[in-house]
């Protein structure tokens, strides 16, 4: 099985769901080379009105990939820099989709999880959700656009603490900041998510694609954050912090950075 899937309704309403339950949905480059598919079908299909990308099981993404994340400190930082370029645009393809992408939030949604998430253009949570861009707390600069999509979100000073505390937020204080735009119960996420997709579908399809190339980002803006995000992430994977961070995770325990 694919660990992304894609089902297009009657109406036109895709869902992307994410599918490495046994790892809560940790963005692998496997997952990533699926979702690239996943989209690249959706693109061809002239029927699409709106996208709605959610995950399998008990949470949406847990972020990137603890094996992917290891065998990185063994690339070089080229290698490591091209190699998470080519990873970023595999997900966030999915803006050059001209519809709008709702994000279904439940479980974990931290890491580059929640940054594609904040790729999208709405975010719904189920009241379970626990979220946090939780990059610094492995010794690793932020990256999957988290630099770029956050602050443009939730404003710069909230999303500057976000960022460098890593501290996991629930679904209520997610909601208060504007993180997200809704929070309901568990069992009524994907009916919440269809209902926003059904009223999307009750708009002008060509004035809802004008309006959704108007609000997206500056393409060029995005790719010198995301240049940023690599090459910062490519000095990171050798580093002894990063190392000490994964091992901390690893272990289940907080990690000891050394100081200075």
């Amino acid at each position: 099985m694919p660990l992304v899937t894609s089902a297009l309704d009657s109406a036109g309403i895709a869902t992307l769901t994410l599918h490495d339950e046994a790892n809560l949905n940790a963005m692998s480059e496997e997952m990533a080379r699926d979702f690239r598919a996943a989209t690249a079908a959706l693109k061809a299909e002239p029927r699409l009105r709106a996208v709605i990308i959610t995950g399998a099981g008990k949470a949406f993404s847990a972020g990137g990939h603890l094996a992917m994340l290891d065998a990185k400190r063994g690339l070089t930082a080229e290698q490591n820099r091209t190699q998470m370029m080519e990873f970023y645009r595999s997900f966030l393809d999915v803006l050059g989709l001209q519809v709008p992408l709702i994000a279904a939030l439940h479980g974990a949604a931290v890491g580059a999880g929640l940054c594609l998430a904040c790729a999208c253009d709405i975010r719904i949570a189920s009241r379970d959700t626990k979220l946090g861009f939780t990059f610094l707390k492995l010794g690793l600069h932020p990256g999957m656009g988290g630099t770029f999509f956050v602050p443009r979100i939730v404003g710069s000073s909230i999303a500057t603490e976000l960022l460098v505390t890593g501290r996991i937020i629930a679904a209520d204080e997610a909601l208060r900041i504007g993180l997200v735009s809704k929070v309901c119960e568990g069992d009524s996420l994907m009916s919440e998510a269809s209902w926003v997709a059904k009223e999307i579908l009750s708009c002008g399809p060509l004035a809802t694609r004008q309006l959704i190339e108007t609000l997206r980002p500056d393409p060029a803006q995005l790719q010198q954050a995301l240049s940023r995000e690599a090459l910062c992430q490519s000095v990171n994977y050798g580093s002894q912090e990063f190392a000490e961070g994964l091992a901390a995770v690893k272990e289940k325990r907080l990690p000891s950075f050394a100081q200075g």
